[in-house]
């Protein structure tokens, strides 16, 4: 496994050689060897951790998740490397430089989750070495991590329909919950004709709470109905989050 993010080459530069850390002169123009590298290194590292990783909170609002918390290295590490992961996946990372007791605070917020059900987030940490002029990942071992679990509720809904003239449907929906209103409506109609076999769908679409369908009666013998109208519902609330969905179906001659 790679053990650092960065490589830090620590030289002695004398006139026309160039000296090793560990070991005999090297002749001008030669590199270091990679065993060499790794040594120094280490030393920057030697006996740094995580010591303490904490989530002081984590929760989501309005499709956004968004938490915080406290971490603390060992000497010599003075700072940390944070990766931030929803439902396993990666969505941000972050160095921090740590104050005079090599301890610090972290937040951050990610959109957008889903409403209804639950996500997890997980914070993975590594210690860092932070110079004037370099940053070395002490990855010496596995993170130090630490994990929650957070949900938000969707809103839910209503919604009656009833045939209001011979040639239209009436629909009305409300919602509730969530975050609160106003909220919106979002509708789809859908059409099939089963004598011809053409099928039409609206996809969702934004509108008022109350809303007419064209759906004409049709008359028995003479033109009855042929097809079916689909009607689909959901409220939006004020942040966005929306309702599952109710739907009512009636017979129309198109």
């Amino acid at each position: 496994m790679k053990r650092h993010l960065w490589k830090v080459s620590l030289k002695a530069v004398l006139p026309g050689v160039l000296l090793a850390a560990c070991g005999g002169p090297l002749e001008k123009g030669e590199a270091p060897t990679e065993e060499l590298l790794g040594t120094q290194e280490a030393a920057l590292c030697s006996g740094a951790s995580v010591s303490s990783l904490t989530i002081t909170s984590f929760g989501t609002y309005g499709g956004e998740a968004s938490g915080s918390g406290t971490w603390t290295v060992t000497y010599p590490a003075n700072g940390i490397h944070l990766d931030y992961y929803i439902d396993g996946i990666k969505r941000g990372e972050q160095d921090l430089q740590g104050n005079s007791s090599r301890s610090g605070s972290w937040a951050f917020t990610y959109r957008p989750v889903s409403c209804g059900q639950a996500h997890s987030f997980e914070l993975k940490a590594y210690p860092l070495s932070i110079l004037s002029t370099s940053i070395d990942r002490c990855q010496t071992s596995g993170p130090s991590a630490a994990s929650a679990t957070f949900s938000e509720a969707c809103p839910t809904n209503t919604l009656s329909c009833t045939r209001s003239s011979s040639t239209e449907i009436s629909c009305t929906g409300n919602g509730a919950g969530g975050t609160g209103g106003p909220y919106t409506g979002q509708w789809q109609r859908t059409e099939q004709n089963h004598t011809t076999g053409a099928f039409y769908q609206s996809g969702w679409y934004s509108g008022l709470l109350t809303s007419t369908f064209y759906c004409p009666q049709g008359v028995p013998l003479l033109a009855p109905t042929n097809s079916d109208l689909l009607i689909e519902f959901k409220a939006r609330d004020a942040n966005g989050l929306e309702s599952s969905s109710l739907s009512h179906t009636y017979p129309c001659r198109f």
